[in-house]
């Protein structure tokens, strides 16, 4: 198994208290300490914590880091964030939920950056005819079949379950896999020369069942989201697709929409 790690996650090991501590990321630390006060009761449930600027001027912080510290709390489910109001106490209990905001098309990418990837496996597959079908393809073409779960830093169970197909085309991209942290689409355009110019989502409900729920760690039957993808180049060529699962309480996608203004007359 490959492991994609993500560059800021704390550092393994043992080692003395103030080891550990040096190099824990500085905003891992205030991470933790707002979260100490969280459950400690000193910010209540439905309360506001304090400004950006406060949280840079009581912990010496540069705003990015107190964007980071605060990005953690809220993709552990404990603050949600409200524009013209501020960010706002939701639970005393951190969970594993994992969180994807959606305004553009870079954004699908973002999750690269907060989440390990363990590949399970890859391997070249002929699709035959039910994936011929998802696949708009050939059911004896052999497509590049690649398996891996999602986790979030601090959770031991993973978050998703990832089942990807790359078109024969593009399958030698599967020596890059688990070596260079990239998007696989980033690492086909780079690699081809080729753009995407489109992905289609679909999303569905359905039971978790089979390897899926042994792989997330959870029970068969578990109600779960699935998030499929399609990634497109010229001509409406099928790239890239990808299937995620998500079990219901471990995943929140969020959409933003925006009106064209109409013309000033």
């Amino acid at each position: 198994m490959t492991m994609f790690k993500d560059p800021e996650a704390d550092v393994g090991g043992r080692g003395r208290p103030e080891e550990a501590e040096a190099l824990t990321p500085r905003y891992r630390v205030i991470y933790q300490e707002l979260l100490a006060s969280i459950r400690d009761g000193h910010y209540a449930v439905g309360s506001l914590l304090p400004p950006e600027l406060e949280l840079c001027r009581r912990y010496a912080a540069s705003r990015h880091t107190i964007r980071e510290a605060v990005r953690l709390l809220t993709e552990s489910g404990m603050v949600s964030r409200r524009p013209g109001v501020g960010t706002r106490v939701e639970t005393t209990r951190a969970t594993t939920r994992y969180t994807q905001e959606i305004s553009r098309l870079e954004d699908l990418f973002q999750y690269i950056k907060h989440a390990t990837l363990q590949v399970l496996s890859v391997k070249l597959l002929r699709i035959g005819a039910r994936r011929a079908q998802w696949l708009e393809s050939d059911p004896e073409s052999r497509w590049l079949n690649i398996i891996a779960i999602k986790l979030l830093q601090d959770q031991d169970a993973p978050v998703a379950y990832s089942e990807v197909y790359v078109h024969p085309d593009y399958s030698a991209v599967g020596s890059d896999v688990g070596k260079i942290k990239l998007p696989l689409s980033l690492l086909i355009e780079r690699r081809f020369s080729k753009r995407i110019i489109q992905v289609r989502q679909e999303f569905s409900a359905t039971p978790i069942k089979g390897e899926t729920a042994a792989k997330l760690k959870i029970r068969p039957g578990t109600a779960g989201l699935v998030i499929t993808r399609k990634y497109y180049g010229e001509m409406q060529s099928l790239m890239l697709m990808t299937i995620t699962t998500f079990p219901y309480n471990k995943m929140k996608y969020s959409m933003s929409l925006k009106f064209d203004a109409p013309a000033a007359k």
